[in-house]
């Protein structure tokens, strides 16, 4: 009976270890990462002007759900914001791009990812595509981890040559990313009723003896 206890309970953690739990992990927009402490400082994303903003990763591999900014754009138009890969402090590569999002006055905006998954302990960089003006947290309050993610600030980078060059910055632009857990590899059904036939069969021969 103890067995079959164990097998039950077993089998409940592989299903909940399948469920991913969404959650804010780096804001310095409020826990819900959504909230516009933006000060009314701008940098224009344009021409061949690029702002960065960087970010560490934690000790465990997540899925990226969103990134939310507070932005500006002239036009009614869509936009996007990409996730670039490390390069000895700068931005190196494009590693992944969200889905276009309808953007217009200063407002928080959230750009939403699929299929996107952040290595363990990784720096990455935050870039909003160009015509995108990016607003400056109002005390200068840097992102930080949120629910104990173990996420951290990198800083901000700055090129004016269409990223062949980047400069340090020192303010810290409104920024927030929500993540949700990997979720764990479920076992395939034949696995599952191997295991289950192979736990009847201890149960039995226990109650045999």
């Amino acid at each position: 009976m103890k067995l079959f206890k164990i097998l039950a309970i077993a089998a409940m953690a592989m299903v909940s270890s399948a469920c991913a739990q969404a959650g804010v992990v780096l804001s310095n927009m409020g826990s819900n990462g959504l909230t516009d402490t933006s000060g009314f400082l701008n940098g224009d994303v344009l021409l061949d002007t690029r702002l960065a903003s960087g970010f560490t990763t934690g000790s465990v591999a997540q899925k990226l759900d969103w990134v939310s900014l507070v932005g500006f754009n002239n036009d009614v138009t869509q936009k996007t914001v990409a996730i670039f890969s490390d390069n000895a402090g700068n931005p190196g590569t494009v590693f992944a791009t969200s889905a276009l999002r309808n953007v217009g006055g200063k407002n928080v905006y959230q750009f939403n990812f699929t299929g996107v998954t952040l290595a363990a302990n990784t720096k990455y960089w935050v870039l909003p595509q160009l015509g995108l003006s990016w607003y400056l947290e109002d005390n200068g309050v840097q992102p930080s981890a949120v629910n104990g993610s173990g996420f951290t600030h990198a800083g901000v980078r700055k090129s004016s040559d269409s990223g062949s060059s980047w400069s340090v910055r020192s303010e810290a632009f409104t920024l927030a990313i929500s993540t949700s857990d990997v979720p764990a590899a479920v076992p395939e059904p034949a696995l599952t009723s191997l295991l289950c036939l192979s736990g009847i069969a201890l149960i039995r021969r226990r109650m045999k003896k």
